[in-house]
């Protein structure tokens, strides 16, 4: 006859069976549909819009909203580098409404940090909802994470996707320049031995989410901006066989541009 378990014994495989259940993977996404439904107004189109243009409406890549609801972060590599001109393409951005209809606003520049790739707009208008900045200094490798935005331009329409991410790697990084928004085997290489971390992801991104925000799935909190992707061989190939190697840089850099410009 088997007795039964001394007291201690039960407690230890209780916390045992516990310790499983917690840890699951699982849990980790437990509430990333309410997540998603309470940001996807907070992350908006930046792009150019010119009446004679065709389109009109030229995506250049995705932002957030922080701060007092009418700053927007995107990627400095997003942003227009042509000299600007009389009839050139103004910086928009466009924000859903309540409605689901996009609506088209103005934007100008309030200050960039180019060696972090990171823009801080202003956008005309009511504010906006705005996200919330995470601590990215407490984001560890393996950690599960989520970015948004607007994968391939807009061949799949200008609707919000999301996708999972792990951190693979929290590395020391130089970026590129001006072609952070994608990478290739060589200038992965001389990325290492940079001068800031940096966040690898296991996770593909594609062009068009440049500037999303990569964000804790349960919380919300913002702790990284998409900013560029490793790609094989050609721009093209990035969609028939994309690398699924991206990067991210830590939300502490955009409080810095937000201290900066309060």
């Amino acid at each position: 006859m088997r007795l039964p378990d001394p007291p201690r014994r039960r407690a230890a495989t209780l916390l045992l069976c516990l310790g499983v259940v917690l840890s699951s993977p699982g849990l980790a996404w437990a509430g990333l549909s309410d997540t998603i439904e309470s940001l996807k107004p907070s992350v908006l189109l930046i792009g150019t819009y010119q009446a004679t243009g065709s389109p009109r409406f030229q995506l250049r890549g995705t932002g957030f909203v922080v701060g007092d609801g009418q700053m927007v972060v995107t990627n400095a590599h997003v942003l227009p580098t042509d000299p600007p001109v009389s009839d050139a393409p103004a910086l928009v951005v466009q924000i859903r409404q309540p409605s689901g209809d996009w609506q088209m606003r103005s934007a100008r520049v309030l200050g960039t940090n180019v060696a972090r790739d990171l823009a801080l707009l202003r956008m005309d208008g009511p504010a906006g909802p705005a996200m919330r900045l995470g601590n990215s200094a407490a984001v560890r490798e393996g950690a599960d994470l989520a970015f948004m935005g607007f994968p391939i331009g807009g061949v799949l329409g200008f609707s919000v996707v999301t996708h999972r991410a792990t951190v693979s790697s929290i590395t020391a990084a130089a970026l590129p320049s001006p072609s952070a928004g994608r990478l290739s085997e060589q200038a992965i290489r001389g990325l290492r031995g940079g001068t800031f971390q940096i966040f690898q992801l296991d996770a593909t991104a594609y062009p068009g989410n440049s500037g999303g925000p990569l964000f804790d799935p349960n919380t919300g909190e913002v702790v990284g901006v998409m900013n560029m992707v490793l790609i094989k061989g050609t721009r093209e190939s990035a969609l028939s066989q994309p690398s699924g190697i991206s990067y991210a840089i830590p939300s502490a850099h955009i409080q810095e541009l937000l201290d900066r410009h309060r």
